[in-house]
């Protein structure tokens, strides 16, 4: 009998039920509906999770249509910051990189941190020059298409948490997650979320599970909610549905929301959020197929 996979992916929580008869859920929808079956083919054809992960991040980077990447809106300073991180199951390597304003796909970047350095994190000028200097796209402030212009629009922070993120089982049974983000709307400049922090936004750790968050960050900061996840799954031995859901109850009695992708390394998957929706896909060898919003 051939091994599971699984992927998974999110692309932010939040306040989405405002969205309905804008046609703004149908286009995420239809994207995520396209992407999840993409992904799923590579995993089928024998790609590795961390290339699947990877891919499922840099299309939704490219899309513009979630708060990460080319969708990104502008801070408290009117321009982009983006954060992102990587991490591999099978070695629990690791790359992040955060505050970075002129890399086309930040997720590129944490990857090569990850597959090209010695360190876990870069930020800011140094994150955007190593990008560079390994030949990655840079991109002036004229790409940036925010995806909320209704938002920006007006005087109200956006509720709607825009990281994007994937998780991914491969054929070998190695694990692997990714988060990339633009942050919220009007955050304040040179705040720093969840995202590219490694056991709070992202963690991987084969023959146990891999999780990515979305949400109000320093709560995903405080629990150290991905890494609570994994080690929940391995220590106590709960289901991925329980250690995911768990761990978003403690956020929510915080006072923080958001949403998370978990799966474990027989390719189940929790989805817990407690917010009004979450952009959310996932397909595995099982023949489940989903893809929601609200």
């Amino acid at each position: 009998m051939s091994r599971p996979i699984t992927i998974a992916l999110h692309g932010g929580a939040g306040n989405l039920v405002r969205y309905r008869g804008t046609g703004r859920l149908e286009e995420a929808e239809a994207f995520l509906s396209t992407l999840i079956d993409d992904l799923y083919v590579m995993l089928e054809g024998g790609s590795a999770a961390l290339d699947v992960v990877t891919h499922a991040c840099v299309r939704m980077e490219d899309s513009a249509l979630f708060h990460a990447g080319r969708g990104s809106s502008p801070n408290t300073k009117g321009y982009v910051e983006c954060d992102a991180s990587i991490m591999c199951g099978r070695t629990r390597a690791a790359g992040a990189v955060a505050s970075v304003r002129s890399v086309k796909n930040p997720i590129l970047a944490a990857r090569t941190v990850m597959e090209q350095t010695d360190h876990v994190l870069f930020v800011g000028t140094e994150a955007e020059l190593l990008a560079e200097h390994h030949g990655l796209a840079v991109v002036d402030a004229n790409y940036f298409q925010p995806c909320d212009t209704a938002a920006i629009a007006t005087e109200v922070p956006s509720a709607h948490r825009g990281t994007v993120g994937a998780v991914a089982l491969d054929l070998n049974g190695i694990l692997a997650a990714a988060t990339t983000t633009g942050g919220t709307l009007r955050k304040t400049a040179g705040r720093v979320g969840d995202t590219p922090i490694i056991g709070a936004g992202t963690y991987a750790a084969n023959r146990v599970g891999a999780v990515s968050c979305t949400g109000v960050g320093e709560y995903f900061i405080r629990t150290a909610a991905a890494h609570t996840i994994v080690s929940r799954m391995q220590l106590l031995g709960e289901t991925v549905g329980v250690a995911a859901g768990t761990a978003m109850s403690d956020i929510e009695a915080l006072g923080g929301n958001g949403g998370i992708i978990a799966i474990d390394d027989r390719g189940n998957v929790a989805m817990p959020y407690n917010t009004t929706g979450m952009y959310r896909a996932v397909r595995t060898s099982r023949g489940e197929r989903l893809v929601a919003s609200l």
